[in-house]
C-alpha cells in the first residue's frame, strides 16, 4: 500500500467518513468533503470570468439568462471552448463554478480541508442546518471556503 493510500484511509479512520448516522456538525462538512478525501485529482473553484481560459471544465450546470429570457446551458463536466467564453461574456457572465487540477499535496488537503472546517463551523455556529435553505448556504460556504 502507497504512502498516499495509507493516507486516505488514515482520513477515513480519523473523520468516522464511512458513517452515515454522523450527518451533524463538522461531521456534515467532512461528509460534503468525502470526494475530495477520496480522489484528490480535481479542485472546485468559483473563478471570475476575467480568470477564465479555454479548456477549463464546469463544476457544475450553468444556465445562461439574460432579461428573464433562457439562451443557452452548459452541463457539468462541459469543457470551456473560446466561443463559449465569447457567449458568456456577451451575456454578461461574471462567474463560474469550475473544477481544475489540484496540485497540493495530501498532507496540504488535509490542512486546508480541516482549517476551513473550523473556519465554517464558527461562522455557522448556532444555525438551524435543518432548514433547508440553511443548510444549502451552508454546503456552498464550505465548497467556497475549502477551495
Amino acid at each position: 500500500m502507497s504512502k498516499y493510500d495509507d493516507l486516505v484511509k488514515k482520513l477515513k479512520e480519523i473523520f468516522q467518513i464511512d458513517r452515515p448516522e454522523l450527518d451533524f456538525g463538522v461531521y456534515r462538512i467532512l461528509n460534503a468533503r468525502v470526494a475530495e478525501i477520496n480522489d484528490y485529482k480535481t479542485r472546485p473553484r468559483y473563478i471570475s470570468m476575467v480568470d477564465a481560459e479555454p479548456g477549463m471544465v464546469l463544476g457544475a450546470q450553468l444556465n445562461v439568462i439574460r432579461n428573464g429570457y433562457f439562451i443557452t446551458s452548459f452541463s457539468a463536466g462541459h469543457q470551456l471552448t473560446e466561443d463559449n467564453l465569447s457567449q458568456l461574456r456577451l451575456n454578461h457572465a461574471e462567474f463560474l463554478f469550475v473544477t481544475e487540477p489540484d496540485t497540493r499535496s495530501a498532507e496540504q488537503i488535509a490542512v486546508d480541508t480541516a482549517a476551513a472546517a473550523h473556519r465554517v463551523m464558527e461562522i455557522f455556529d448556532g444555525a438551524d442546518l435543518t432548514n433547508p435553505t440553511i443548510a444549502t448556504l451552508f454546503n456552498q460556504v464550505i465548497i467556497y471556503r475549502s477551495a
